[in-house]
């Protein structure tokens, strides 16, 4: 089964999938609402709004209808829940929940389960406490907006693929045949951010990303393409209010 794939169960069932190296989907939509949450391993996904991360003890939500794909690390665990519509009352948009660990194990159990049950069932039982349970899970914005645009969509692509390289404004606007003042309006009007408080939106979902993934707060600052361990724990801090570790320690003792 792809990720694009639909597959068929009760009115809230999960499917778990162990991915190979950097699997990825085509753009597709669902009829059902999907969570998407990791055990372990770490997912990027992309909506025609932009790309969410899914970090550690979190899960994102895809509303019926959304257009996405998702990407994910080198053998990651992912888990699938599908709700049918008017079962839940999550958000009508794209939203990255914080799970608790009583949702996540009911998740994983849910997963082991058959997706085809009888009303009234243990495992319909099941999927109402979970699904009363998910609708109180608070929201966070782990999102960085690229829209339908060529040129986001351009300087997005190179940052997912070389996220070590540190290219300038002033080298992109090169790159792109722009002046530096047509694309810093550019990226106001498109995404409501600076160019800079843009980049470092992405890294820093980059950052939860491979953080998430086990790799060590040094090892991510150089893969981030950061010139010291203190710049990026600057960084990730001034947008997260945490340091890495204690924001990590913080996610997990939650």
């Amino acid at each position: 089964m792809s990720f694009s794939s639909d597959p068929r169960g009760g009115p809230v069932f999960s499917i778990k999938m162990a991915m190979g190296s950097n699997t990825e989907n085509p753009l597709h939509t669902h009829p059902n609402g999907q969570l998407i949450m990791t055990q372990y391993g770490s997912v990027t996904l992309q909506t025609d709004q932009g790309y969410w991360m899914v970090p550690p003890l979190c899960a994102v939500w895809v509303p019926v209808g959304i257009r996405h794909r998702a990407r994910a690390d080198d053998q990651a665990l992912i888990h699938f829940l599908y709700i049918e519509p008017g079962l839940d009352q999550l958000p009508d948009h794209c939203c990255t929940l914080d799970l608790s660990p009583m949702v996540r194990e009911m998740i994983i159990h849910l997963s082991d389960l058959s997706p085809d049950y009888e009303p009234g069932s243990q495992t319909h039982r099941l999927t109402l406490v979970l699904l009363e349970t998910l609708n109180q899970m608070p929201t966070r914005q782990l999102h960085v907006p690229v829209p339908e645009d060529k040129v986001l969509q351009t300087i997005a692509h190179h940052m997912l693929r070389q996220p070590d390289s540190r290219p300038t404004m002033a080298d992109w606007a090169k790159e792109l045949a722009m002046s530096e003042r047509t694309l810093a309006r550019h990226m106001l009007k498109h995404t409501g951010m600076s160019f800079g408080r843009w980049r470092q939106q992405f890294m820093i979902m980059l950052a939860l990303q491979k953080l998430g993934s086990g790799m060590s707060v040094k090892s991510t600052a150089r893969e981030l393409g950061y010139t010291s361990i203190s710049a990026f724990i600057s960084v990730f801090k001034s947008i997260l209010g945490e340091t890495p570790s204690r924001y990590l320690s913080q996610t997990q003792s939650s």
